[in-house]
């Protein structure tokens, strides 16, 4: 079931583009989220994604989380473990095609493990559950995290950006699929605080 979905969901979401006025809605509508965010918790480190198959890019965001004096990073995947590490990047640094197909750093000195985690989608629900490509690397990131921040007394947040047509009814999960906090799509921010 999840298999053709993902083959539905790429090929909408392939013709999908936001227009200029739809992207500053979008835009208003991150910046809207970070900032509530930013205003409660002390937020040293995101993780975000180096888009790819007409993703949303959270690169556009990059000089905000610099001005707020936030580190990024970027995944690194290990096949031979099956998870999904993150490690500081400067954004001058070269990035070198990874395992599966994404831009990472070539170098995976710098772990961190970010309080936020910006994470890419094909079809989400209002439920806050995500269609992901099917590896699991990032929910098992997620459950990673949450863990880590949860045993120290700190808040862990999961983002996801989206277009809004990329929603349905319902996303078919299973026990091992994380449910995000927020979404971000042009025309809302979904929360699991709604």
């Amino acid at each position: 079931m999840k298999k053709n979905l993902r083959l539905v969901a790429k090929n909408i979401r392939s013709n999908i583009t936001f227009d200029k006025r739809t992207k500053k809605l979008f835009n208003n509508n991150f910046y809207t989220c970070f900032d509530d965010i930013l205003s409660d918790d002390n937020i040293t480190i995101v993780g975000i994604y180096y888009p790819i198959l007409n993703e949303i890019s959270p690169l556009d965001f990059v000089k905000y989380f610099q001005k707020n004096q936030i580190m990024i990073a970027l995944p690194v995947v290990n096949l031979d473990t099956q998870t999904m590490l993150f490690t500081k990047w400067d954004t001058k640094e070269k990035l070198k095609k990874g395992i599966l197909g994404n831009l990472e750093p070539t170098s995976i000195k710098n772990i961190v493990m970010p309080e936020i985690l910006i994470v890419p989608m094909l079809l989400f629900d209002r439920q806050l559950y995500r269609l992901g490509y099917g590896g699991g690397y990032y929910d098992k990131a997620i459950c990673k995290l949450k863990k880590k921040f949860d045993k120290e007394g700190k808040k862990f947040i999961s983002i996801g950006l989206a277009y809004s047509e990329q929603e349905i009814i319902s996303i078919p999960y299973e026990i091992h699929d994380e449910r995000l906090d927020f979404i971000i799509t042009e025309k809302e921010i979904i929360s699991k605080l709604d």
